[in-house]
């Protein structure tokens, strides 16, 4: 039975923890990272922040061993309760005799047995006779360490430590506590005469009982007691207690295992974010700096260059779509600005020429002698005022034309209907030339998708312009109809002299003006047409212009067309 007992030491493995290696010379790496100050961009600080404070919350819940160390402490437990069935068993074959009255424990045999297997188990043997009276503690026995001895050495081993892990668990210790719940005091027993201890008294009965208590300097002492059974007697008692701080030192290194590898993920996961940052940042911070122009502020200095915008579109993620839409966002402003500037010019040009022509009436009004001839000069003067008004006009609205397509709603009518009402319109204006208006659409209704108001501003255009371009006793048609994709078509045509085939490519052109001879000078802007093109564009659609040809003579059209498709 004593090489049993002295062979099933290996099951007291988990309570000797003195012989794990701790790794100083990672944790000296990992301080000495950790002290190293860097710069961060907001950016990085934010990305560094989430990354650790998820990684925190892990591993405080790791660390949250409340309930882990109730559950050691049973496993302690359940290793005591066969520690000391094995030591019972063993002192009953070794030391249990026939007494005169009753069967006995012999002191000295015992005494040697729990000697051999106090020391080794690393845990407290005492030893009761049947009536609670102390016979052996395994504590004064020589060799065997003193009590508290394991206490001691553990109170002044944290006393000592300086490191940081070591300041961490005790700050973590003060914060949490041993134990969920409050445990019984642990006090140390009478080296002589009768235990009180609950679970002496219990196995004196003949039941194996535990009990688990606190130590004054907090740490779990854990005591289970087997009574010694021979010839159905119960001889004595054996106690079985955990030397304290133990269990906490096993909790403590698994944490600081859990804190190492904590501060190795650490810088991990700040050396990642910050590479992270700079993949994010370093791209972002290059298309803000193109982005950034310089200039247009009171008493800054104007740009040398236009700004370039870095083509990033070779990446795949967002960044590199963030890069596609500026380089289209700068290409479109660029573009807006050059047709500012070229509108710009046009306005300066075609307002120049009223200009010189008042500006020589005002000047010549000195000259004339006669009312009639200053009769003249007034006409001319008030035609050329009347021209500026039309061109301020019409310029005025080309240039809030783009703001308001875009604030405006597209929705859903008939587009039949409209050109209905609009060809009346035109009817009436073309009867004293018996000019008469031709529709051709299809039955039922003719629906679009668009702004209502300036496509009937577009069929006005072309209208208009057919009925100046008609002559006498003639027809304008407009019809209408939907194309196989779904788009809606719809052509003006009239029986005109057509159009220059060299101005067919510029009739849409802002201040283009080819006016019948027999129309005064001035009486246009040149803008309908461009405006037109502008509205139609707006809505996702084309215009365009051609001559219609005479199958007779391919040298004389029959007329214009004008035609233009927007979606349906």
């Amino acid at each position: 039975m004593l090489e049993r007992a002295e062979e099933s030491q290996g099951l007291l493995g988990p309570v000797g923890l003195d012989d794990r290696p701790r790794p100083a010379s990672s944790r000296e790496r990992i301080v000495k990272g950790l002290k190293q100050s860097a710069s961060f961009s907001s950016l990085q600080r934010r990305i560094i922040f989430f990354n650790l404070f998820g990684l925190a919350l892990l591993v405080a819940g790791m660390t949250y061993l409340s309930n882990d160390r109730q559950n050691l402490t049973q496993v302690y437990v359940d290793a005591l309760r066969t520690q000391v069935e094995i030591i019972a068993i063993g002192v009953a074959e070794t030391a249990g005799i026939e007494g005169d009255v009753a069967p006995m424990i012999d002191p000295e045999k015992a005494q040697t047995v729990l000697a051999r297997l106090a020391k080794p188990a690393g845990v407290r043997i005492r030893l009761y006779d049947a009536g609670a009276q102390i016979m052996t503690d395994t504590f004064y026995l020589d060799g065997a360490p003193e009590a508290g001895e394991e206490s001691a050495s553990s109170e002044a081993g944290e006393e000592g430590a300086t490191d940081v892990f070591d300041r961490v668990e005790r700050v973590y210790d003060r914060m949490s506590g041993y134990l969920g719940e409050e445990a019984e005091i642990y006090s140390e027993g009478p080296s002589r005469g009768v235990s009180k201890d609950d679970e002496v008294v219990h196995a004196t009965g003949g039941q194996t009982a535990h009990k688990v208590r606190l130590s004054r300097e907090g740490e779990i002492v854990v005591s289970v007691a087997m009574p010694i059974v021979k010839f159905e007697t119960v001889l004595g008692v054996v106690q079985l207690s955990t030397v304290g701080g133990a269990i906490e030192r096993l909790v403590r290194e698994e944490r600081r295992a859990v804190l190492e590898i904590f501060f190795l993920a650490a810088i991990v996961s700040v050396l990642m974010s910050i590479l992270l940052a700079n993949l994010i940042a370093s791209p972002i911070r290059q298309l803000a700096k193109a982005a950034h122009v310089e200039g247009g502020g009171a008493g800054s200095q104007i740009a040398a260059n236009l700004p370039e915008i870095p083509d990033l579109t070779h990446r795949t993620d967002e960044i590199g779509e963030l890069s596609g839409a500026l380089i289209r966002m700068t290409g479109a402003i660029y573009q807006r600005i050059d047709a500012i500037e070229s509108f710009a010019a046009d306005v300066a040009h075609e307002i120049k020429n009223p200009l010189t022509s008042l500006r020589s009436a005002v000047e010549t009004m000195h000259y004339a002698r006669t009312d009639e001839q200053r009769q003249k000069l007034l006409d001319v003067i008030l035609n050329d005022v009347k021209r500026m008004d039309r061109l301020v006009t019409d310029i005025s609205n080309a240039s809030r034309l783009d703001a308001e397509l875009v604030r405006e709603r597209m929705e859903r009518f008939d587009l039949g209907e409209l050109i209905t009402m609009l060809a009346g319109v035109i009817q009436s204006e073309g009867e004293e030339r018996g000019v008469r208006v031709i529709t051709d659409l299809p039955k039922g209704q003719l629906m679009a998708q668009g702004l209502e108001g300036r496509l009937a501003q577009v069929i006005t255009n072309l209208l208009t312009n057919a009925l100046s371009f008609a002559p006498d006793n003639s027809a304008l048609t407009v019809a209408g109809h939907v194309l196989p994709d779904g788009k809606v078509c719809v052509t003006v045509e009239d029986q005109g002299p057509g159009i220059p085939p060299e101005n067919v490519d510029s009739i849409f052109e802002r201040f283009y003006s080819e006016r019948p001879a027999s129309e005064a000078f001035g009486n246009h802007s040149g803008l309908g047409l461009s405006i037109s093109r502008q509205i139609v564009d707006a809505h996702g659609g084309r215009i365009w212009a051609e001559n219609v040809p005479d199958p007779t003579n391919a040298d004389q059209p029959l007329g214009a067309r004008f035609t233009f498709e927007i979606p349906g």
